[in-house]
């Protein structure tokens, strides 16, 4: 390979000779014609004409075979690598430029040796012939060395013939003038082969960087860099294009058990099973840790979209001894375009892939009307988000939570509320995605802790100072974003209670659980409550009962609703209060519907709840009546 990359440069700078060669060509022929006409002229005025005509005619003839061979080359396709090619029309070029050193050597006849009067200016003329060609040759020195040897080694012949000192003296002067003029054209190639050499290293290093950039060097397949460039060259295609979005299932149980090495080999198998049931003419590129994307014309697989991704899942399911503790599945996404467009196919194949994966392991999905319009609802979404912030038409509304024996009011959630002037009610999981996918998060949190504030100033005012407020955060929220500071400076520069504020965080599992840790742990110092929601729905199972910042749990509503008629759910239910009771921790119930669940709530010990059986959530000055009536009537 070392070899053949030389070979392949050594060719590409003799190719730089080459048209450095011609192109001085095309200045040192005309010129050459010109003093060779000059000659022509002189002779003929003192009498020696016809000789003259007869050279004159010679060395044009000459000059213009270095010229057509010239054009001529100019139009030739032949290989820019191509060494043999490119060194025999080098040396053509040096056989006419020989043949023309020979030509212009006949000045010593036409000067009888340089004894005529007009030799000085032959001699002035052929000196500077021959320092125009070795500048306008110096790339290739064979050229120029052949062109101006003969005719100067002659003449130094003809001068020392003469057997004049004077003569003698000119001979060494010309012998000096040819050695001089050899070592300039020597050194004149070397410089340019130097440069040229240098120029096409840093050409292909570029290259390579290029392609470098392109590929993804774990499995050879091309980078996301690189399927961009492969689809950018369909652009003028005719479709269909079938683009599939393959995520593998299991693997990161691969890394787990048995590291990365093993999961990196892995992934190189996995490659070439895609490959092997791959269409031909596809284009099949890694683009994450553990996604793929396969692309080709629906016109070049003899199988249709559904059976291929059939196949695809079915060969990388297949066993692999190498970690036969894991099995490695795969979910596929699948999206037909008219045209190729990357950011577009992926965008809805990967709709497709998500809804395949919600089915379970080794399925696939075609992304069809149905994910159309859920697409366009979540982009709908997603584009109306600020507006409806900035309106206040997305506003947290605030549920009470009351004692279950009195049914009186001792706190609030607040729970986002936005209905959408197209989607009518959106939930609150599609809003906290959609201010997710936008970048909106920060300022979507931001607005909800403002207005819990609000509602907590206004219970400060009303004197209702037991009654708490709650606001939602996920682990990995509180872990990217600055919450902690935000609660903790917000309520000192309105100078409320921290006891009156809570937060409820959901059971997902954080990257960095000591950040999250640390932050609890401030705001948890400050008298914030701590509660643990959907208790029973996440990853961190009944350990966070261990944790003495959590001051209250929030049973699932699924475990809730429907209490009366599920005996599993009342063991469940009766456990986690009985562990709360034995652990200091508050059990309370959200989703309570109907008296039955109510009156069972209360009879395994659960003395707190929320749900639409006491109260919807409110607008904030609703919540806040309800609060003043509730410290009134205790008045």
């Amino acid at each position: 390979m070392a070899l053949k990359k030389e070979h392949a440069l050594e060719a590409r700078i003799l190719g730089d000779q080459l048209a450095d060669l011609r192109a001085g060509l095309f200045v040192s022929m005309p010129i050459s014609a010109i003093l060779s006409g000059l000659i022509l002229t002189v002779q003929a005025l003192s009498g020696g004409g016809f000789a003259a005509a007869i050279w004159f005619l010679v060395v044009n003839a000459i000059n213009a075979a270095r010229l057509g061979l010239a054009r001529y080359q100019l139009k030739e396709t032949g290989h820019q690598d191509d060494l043999t090619g490119i060194s025999q029309r080098l040396r053509r070029f040096g056989i006419l430029a020989l043949l023309a050193g020979f030509a212009w050597s006949f000045l010593a006849v036409l000067t009888a040796g340089y004894t005529t009067p007009q030799a000085p200016l032959h001699l002035i003329i052929l000196a500077g012939i021959s320092a125009g060609a070795v500048t306008y040759g110096s790339s290739y020195a064979a050229a120029a060395i052949n062109f101006i040897t003969p005719p100067l080694l002659i003449t130094a012949a003809c001068l020392l013939a003469t057997g004049n000192f004077e003569a003698y003296v000119l001979a060494f002067a010309v012998l000096l003038f040819l050695g001089g003029l050899v070592r300039a054209v020597f050194v004149g190639q070397a410089r340019f082969r130097e440069a040229s050499r240098l120029t096409h290293e840093a050409e292909r290093l570029a290259a390579e960087m290029e392609r470098n950039s392109r590929e993804d060097h774990l499995t050879a397949l091309l980078n996301r860099r690189g399927l961009e460039h492969a689809i950018s060259q369909l652009e003028n295609k005719d479709g269909p294009f079938v683009a599939m979005l393959i995520d593998l299932d299991g693997f990161k149980s691969v890394n787990d058990t048995y590291g990365h090495r093993t999961g990196d080999e892995l992934l190189v198998r996995i490659a070439r099973r895609i490959e092997q049931e791959a269409p031909a003419g596809s284009t099949l590129a890694r683009i994450g840790g553990d996604e793929f994307v396969l692309f080709f014309p629906s016109l070049r697989s003899p199988l249709s979209p559904s059976s291929l991704a059939s196949n695809i899942i079915a060969k990388i399911a297949s066993p692999y001894p190498e970690v036969a503790s894991v099995r490695i599945g795969a979910s596929i996404g699948i999206y037909l375009a008219e045209r190729p467009k990357l950011t577009e196919m992926l965008l809805r194949a990967d709709v497709a892939l998500y809804t395949a994966k919600r089915r379970g392991r080794n399925e696939f999905r075609l992304f069809d009307a149905e994910l159309d319009r859920e697409l366009q609802r979540r982009q709908s979404i997603e584009r109306d988000l600020h507006a409806a912030i900035e309106a206040r038409r997305l506003a947290p509304w605030f549920q009470p939570i009351v004692r279950l024996d009195t049914e009186a009011v001792i706190g609030f959630e607040a729970l986002l509320r936005w209905s959408h002037p197209i989607h009518g009610s959106i939930s609150p999981p599609e809003i906290m995605a959609a201010a997710r996918e936008t970048g909106m998060l920060q300022l979507l949190t931001q607005t909800v802790f403002s207005d819990c504030c609000a509602l907590i100033e206004g219970l400060v005012k009303a004197d209702c100072r037991d009654v708490r407020v709650a606001m939602n955060v996920s682990a990995r929220e509180l872990e990217a974003g600055d919450i902690d500071d935000m609660v903790l400076n917000g309520l000192a520069a309105k100078d409320l209670p921290a006891t009156m504020f809570e937060i409820e965080i959901t059971e997902e599992s954080p990257v960095d659980p000591d950040r999250v840790d640390e932050k609890l742990g401030r705001l948890s110092h400050a008298g914030i409550s701590i509660a643990l929601d959907d208790f029973g729905t996440g990853f961190s199972t009944l350990a966070s009962l261990k944790d003495s910042r959590i001051r209250k749990v929030k049973i699932d509503q699924g475990f809730v609703r429907g209490l009366a008629k599920s005996r599993e759910d009342r063991l469940l239910v009766k456990t986690v209060i009985d562990l709360g009771r034995a652990l200091g921790v508050d059990v309370m119930a959200e989703g309570v519907e109907t008296e039955a669940d109510r009156q069972i709530l209360y009879k395994l010990g659960c003395r707190t709840a929320q749900g639409f059986l006491f109260s919807e959530a409110v607008p904030h000055s609703q919540a806040l009546e309800v609060a003043l009536k509730e410290h009134a009537a205790e008045l």
